[in-house]
């Protein structure tokens, strides 16, 4: 378990175990304490979502403005079911080779498919790609997103 998650779990079993203290050996009005219980409650959903991002669940925000494309997966749109589709790429920063890769969602669109295919079918032919930020979203033509061939050594010489 990282450390992180296991500081903010017991930083969330000591606010437990505080509301407990404070409903049964305080004499506060019931308000007071129905409140301290909502107060918890809500802490507790805003906790569940924000660690999300350690749990290994996708991330719906921008990528980096350098990175490494290590994977993809593809979820096309399905028309009979109005699925918009999605595109996941597990991707590392490449200004920091040490940073553990991160998983992306994407919105489906099929340029970008077509591109990140492309991509890993090189890599795994030996080629090294940096990713970057070009630009913004442009609705369907692209992401911003352009790949550039370097060599491996030039490029973790950069970093």
């Amino acid at each position: 378990m990282n450390a992180a998650i296991a500081g903010l779990m017991s930083g969330f079993l000591l606010l437990c175990a505080l509301v407990l203290v404070l409903m049964i050996k305080t004499r506060l009005a019931f308000g007071w304490k129905v409140f301290a219980l909502i107060a918890l409650t809500l802490f507790y959903w805003v906790q569940y979502f924000a660690l999300q991002r350690y749990a290994g669940w996708p991330v719906q925000q921008a990528l980096p403005s350098e990175f490494v494309l290590i994977a993809s997966e593809v979820i096309e749109p399905d028309r009979s079911t109005g699925d918009p589709g999605r595109i996941y790429w597990w991707v590392r920063e490449s200004a920091d080779p040490g940073v553990p890769p991160r998983l992306y969602q994407l919105p489906y669109v099929q340029t970008v498919h077509r591109q990140s295919a492309e991509v890993l079918q090189a890599q795994q032919q030996g080629s090294q790609f940096v990713g970057r930020q070009v630009g913004s979203f442009q609705g369907d033509a692209d992401l911003g997103i352009e790949f550039e061939q370097v060599s491996k050594s030039a490029h973790y010489k950069k970093q």
